[in-house]
């Protein structure tokens, strides 16, 4: 299966982890929900290794940069969940799911990858989306 079939389930899965976490919200706290999660991720570590594992895939440089990767990531996890505590769902997902645009930015600046008009013109849409939305909250 090719990228777009993995990006295209990454979206439908990650939009159910906000959706439903959102309605966890309602009776667990922001830590319990993100220690629940981390739980069910350690879980699912396992799957990982047994459909994605790559051999010789474990460098050293690669293992720290996930680590960090991770510790970002579980930061970003703890500070969503409070975040949808706090404010409405259609704001808060919107916002924090601009972080591919920076993602994108950085990739150019730091990996010297290419961005063409029409992607460039979808970033700046997509800031355009979040000060409105923002301004909306």
């Amino acid at each position: 299966m090719g990228y777009l079939f993995y990006a295209g389930a990454t979206l439908v899965l990650w939009v159910l982890w906000s959706f439903l976490g959102k309605i966890a919200l309602r009776t667990a706290t922001p830590v319990q929900t993100a220690v629940i999660y981390g739980v069910v991720t350690f879980a699912m570590a396992f799957v990982a290794l047994k459909v994605g594992d790559r051999p010789g895939s474990w460098a050293p440089r690669g293992i720290w940069l996930s680590v960090i990767s991770g510790m970002c990531g579980g930061a970003g996890l703890i500070t969503f969940y409070l975040a949808l505590e706090r404010g409405s769902a259609s704001v808060v997902v919107p916002l924090a799911g601009i972080y591919p645009v920076f993602v994108a930015l950085l990739s150019v600046v730091l990996l010297s990858e290419r961005l063409t008009v029409v992607q460039g013109v979808g970033i700046g849409l997509a800031i355009v989306g979040a000060i409105l939305l923002g301004a909306g909250g």
